[in-house]
């Protein structure tokens, strides 16, 4: 089961039942530590309060951080601990198996918070030829919103060439690339809370 946000330009695609599941995971862990803090001492406080933190913060890492954001220029592929940037124009081709595998001029890029086909296939379409299976909605998506920004991009090339022709000196503008960022305040906010559960342990 997928779902899609409601937003008028970038589109965020994710695996519900993921979702749903960290949130009850985060969910478990703020009533932990809201009855930690209501009913514990301050011993107790303090050697379990750093760990629910540490747990709740992985749980949000692991299962809701991950989706794909899929706008009118690219895509961004948001995972773990990192966070790619995809225009469409350095996008070459699109499988979705059991997972989303985009190939790019930099290389294969997987979402793993885009939902795939499934281990069983596509599902069949419910209208339609009988036995036609329908197009993943990951695929969907991003297939739709890819057709746009070709049809777009072929009417700027050739505006681009006409006014070319008129004024020699104007250049067409250079593509973006794909560009790769690591998440840095993931990274640190998961050391600090680790080294101040280890911490809370050991004291």
């Amino acid at each position: 089961m997928e779902s899609a946000s409601d937003a008028p330009r970038t589109v965020s695609v994710y695996s519900t039942p993921t979702r749903v599941l960290a949130a009850v995971g985060l969910a478990i862990c703020a009533a932990l530590a809201v009855n930690l803090i209501a009913a514990g001492t301050p011993g107790s406080i303090w050697h379990f309060l750093p760990w629910l933190l540490f747990v709740g913060w992985g749980i949000f890492l692991l299962l809701w951080r991950p989706c794909l954001l899929v706008s009118p220029d690219g895509l961004t592929v948001r995972n773990i601990l990192r966070e790619h940037t995809i225009p469409f124009s350095e996008l070459t081709s699109l499988r979705v198996i059991h997972t989303v595998m985009l190939d790019t001029s930099a290389g294969r890029i997987s979402s793993w918070g885009a939902p795939g086909a499934g281990k069983i296939g596509p599902r069949l379409a419910r209208t339609g030829p009988a036995n036609l299976p329908s197009l993943p909605h990951t695929q969907t998506v991003i297939q739709n919103q890819w057709d746009l920004w070709e049809r777009s991009h072929s009417l700027m090339m050739h505006d681009a060439e006409t006014s070319s022709q008129h004024s020699p000196d104007s250049q067409p503008a250079h593509p973006s690339k794909v560009t790769i960022r690591w998440n840095v305040p993931a990274v640190v906010v998961g050391v600090l809370l680790l080294v101040l559960g280890v911490i809370s342990t050991l004291s």
